[in-house]
């Protein structure tokens, strides 16, 4: 009546859904990078008075520097929280907790 493989099954499609919903997230934040990057040679020409050509070769680079220092950012964050939570699993934590509490 109830099977190990249709839970299995129903089980993986919940996991694909969660996956792919955060894939989306992550594509868009992407995409509002790009567009932030390509604007900033804009910007920096029409207010700030930079004598910097414009052409579209000069839009691509700032958008590739936009999308590798997002890229830096995302993984320097995964990193930390990695490092942190292998810091509280050896008891680094407690420590920190009882300083908030003292300073209050």
């Amino acid at each position: 009546m109830f099977d190990i493989e249709l839970l299995a099954l129903v089980a993986l499609f919940f996991i694909f859904i969660y996956l792919f919903y955060q894939g989306v997230k992550l594509l868009m934040k992407y995409l509002v990078i790009a567009v932030a990057s390509a604007i900033f040679p804009f910007v920096l020409i029409k207010f700030f008075g930079v004598d910097l050509a414009l052409t579209w070769g000069t839009i691509i680079a700032f958008v590739f520097l936009g999308i590798f220092a997002y890229t830096i950012y995302l993984g320097l964050s995964f990193i930390e929280k990695i490092v942190k939570g292998i810091i509280r699993l050896f008891g680094g934590g407690k420590k920190e907790e009882e300083k908030e509490k003292e300073d209050e």
